[in-house]
């Protein structure tokens, strides 16, 4: 019945104004609809009551009462100073709380019950139903939410589900904003003739209201969630022309600007010219800035002599792939399902010759054997964990031991799908790459556009084709084999600069946390000694000083099949570079980094210093 009744009511109600204060309805007896303070209070003016066709009363609200100073009184931690009067505006109208400890959590997804929740509170309207129409909806949503569905703005994700604490995207707030926008206006002719406008629909409705200024300077990621502090600013954007201290406001108006965009011109140039110098195939580059991806570069030929390259082509990443395997491990030691420190023997259900961990993997310190000759199926790297052949010598986990490991790194990733029960691939999807509409994996036979897979060049030569790439599919189940985490991730620089990002932000893309900053700090961890060369062992990247300009890069190399590649980023300034390239000389430099490589990444970091 609550559902019903709900609907009736609100279908006689009209709303055109924002709540009058921060103090709402509080009770109401049933089968009555309540407007938060109907009354008249001071500072408020009051439009004509206007009589339903159920004899319900809806009165306009054309301005609000509250205080500046009293807004800006509240105290909110942690909140940059540009954006603080949106949060504490937010937070006056109760629009968005405060967290139980009085932190507001800027960074932090907003939950979709909580974005339906703030356009209840400024609707106006207050609804008590008998019973909300989704059981996945705790107390504190069940109103917004019936009310949500009853008009129009929101409904569930699918039968019989709400999912109030998944995070809400860009997509869906603009549809719900959009819906709520057309459902006030309408209001009190026909608010369930509110149209159900597609996500395209509605995030350009919402980009050209302004509503997400500053949001989409760098990329639409129209399935990245929204923070609380983005909510907070589109709130209070939504309620400028209704609510005077929404219009008393100074909101930031744009994100920050971008170096290399402005010198893009130059830079192609600088790309090309070290392509052709070091007689590359193709290449694709991707530019990070302050922990967001600004731009993009390619040359050459995706298929030599046939089809050029863009930045949607797909590339063999070689050992950038161990970067994934390490995001992968932090994101599951986040989640609880893994232990660095841990015996890999209790994912594995044996007891191993040796104590190695997911750490001395990570820092290729296990002293696990490593060869081609090796099998990368689970039952072969269950014989070689129990064999006391399965190992060099010295104690797991001492920097006395390091040896590069490609084979250590597939027992690695196995050893991550079988704690998890999930394949890496989903891994990643569920965690980052589906919020950031990224299109890679370890599967290049499963990516969504596997046909913009390219073959690998040695040189002039064909190194590997795309047809063979595109034969890796998903294995049997999960950690049956390793085959593909030493080398196998297939990716878009542009894609791969998108997880760098999330690195060189600490754990934050576009303003939004997906991984806690403690997870990247952990990934950032190096050894105190350094290795020959100079660099110092990260969990898997490696640390230089003093390299291209930067005082500071996290970067790992990788090369196979005839492609040499690159990804870094300075943890000071958030800036990064992702060079993907093909059929280039594999001349190394003074960094001992691939010299193609090296050179584009001096170019970049010193455009954007």
């Amino acid at each position: 019945m609550g559902k019903r009744w709900a609907a009736g009511a609100l279908l006689a109600l009209a709303l055109f104004g924002l709540v009058s204060s921060p103090a709402w309805g509080r009770t109401a007896k049933a089968g009555t609809a309540v407007m938060a303070d109907a009354l008249p209070q001071e500072g408020m003016a009051k439009a004509p009551a206007e009589e339903t066709p159920e004899g319900l009363v809806a009165l306009e609200i054309l301005e609000s009462a509250g205080s500046l100073e009293d807004m800006r009184a509240i105290a909110v931690e942690g909140i940059p100073a540009e954006s603080g009067d949106a949060v504490r505006w937010a937070v006056y109208r109760e629009a968005l709380p405060l967290r139980e400890d009085g932190g507001f959590d800027p960074e932090e997804p907003a939950g979709r019950g909580e974005a339906v929740a703030a356009l209840y509170r400024l609707s106006g309207i207050r609804v008590p139903v008998d019973g909300c129409p989704y059981p996945d909806v705790p107390e504190e949503y069940q109103d917004a939410v019936a009310w949500a569905e009853s008009v129009g703005v929101c409904g569930g994700v699918e039968a019989g589900r709400f999912a109030p604490h998944a995070p809400v995207t860009r997509s869906q707030l603009a549809g719900m904003l959009c819906r709520f926008a057309a459902w006030r206006e309408k209001a009190p002719k026909s608010p369930a003739a509110v149209s159900q406008e597609g996500e395209e629909e509605a995030l350009s409705w919402a980009i050209d209201r302004g509503l997400f200024r500053g949001m989409t300077d760098r990329g639409l990621y129209p399935d990245l969630p929204v923070s609380r502090l983005q909510l907070a600013l589109i709130l209070a954007r939504l309620q400028q022309d209704r609510d005077p201290l929404a219009r008393a406001l100074s909101l930031p108006v744009s994100g920050a600007a971008s170096l290399v965009r402005e010198k893009h011109e130059a830079l192609d140039q600088a790309v090309s010219g070290a392509a052709r110098r070091y007689g590359a195939v193709g290449v694709q580059v991707a530019v990070v800035e302050g922990g967001a991806v600004t731009d993009a570069y390619f040359y050459g030929w995706a298929v030599k002599g046939k089809v050029a390259m863009t930045g949607g082509h797909k590339m063999r990443t070689a050992s950038l792939s161990k970067v994934a395997v390490g995001l992968c491990a932090a994101l599951l030691q986040e989640e609880g399902i893994v232990d660095y420190d841990a015996d890999i023997g209790r994912y594995w259900g044996v007891k191993p010759r040796k104590s190695v961990t997911i750490r001395s993997m990570l820092t290729h310190t296990s002293t696990l054997r490593n060869s081609e000759s090796l099998a990368w199926d689970y039952r072969g790297v269950r014989a070689q964990l129990e064999s006391p052949s399965g190992y060099g010598g010295g104690t797991p986990g001492n920097l006395k031991n390091w040896s590069y490991n490609n084979h250590a790194f597939g027992i690695l990733g196995q050893t991550l799908e079988l704690a998890s029960g999930r394949y890496l691939d989903d891994v990643l999807e569920e965690r980052v790459l589906g919020f950031l509409g990224a299109d890679c994996g370890f599967a290049a036979g499963d990516l969504k556009e596997a046909e913009l897979v390219t073959p690998l060049y040695r040189t002039s030569s064909l190194g590997r084709s795309a047809e063979n790439q595109r034969q890796v599919r998903r294995w049997s189940a999960p950690g049956a084999t390793g085959r593909q985490f030493a080398g196998g991730f297939t990716s878009s620089a542009l894609d791969l600069a998108k997880l760098t990002a999330l690195l060189a932000g600490d754990g934050c893309f576009e303003g939004v946390r997906l991984m806690e900053a403690e997870s990247v700090e952990e990934m950032e961890r190096h050894e105190d000694r350094a290795l020959p060369g100079g660099t110092y062992q990260a969990l898997p990247m490696r640390l230089g000083f003093d390299i291209y300009g930067r005082e500071r890069l996290y970067y790992h190399t990788g090369s196979a099949y005839g492609v040499y590649n690159f990804l870094s980023y300075d943890p000071d300034t958030g800036d990064g570079v992702v060079v993907l390239t093909t059929g280039a000389s594999g001349k190394t430099d003074a960094n001992g980094i691939y010299a193609v490589c090296g050179e584009i990444s001096r170019a970049v970091y010193e455009a954007i210093a």
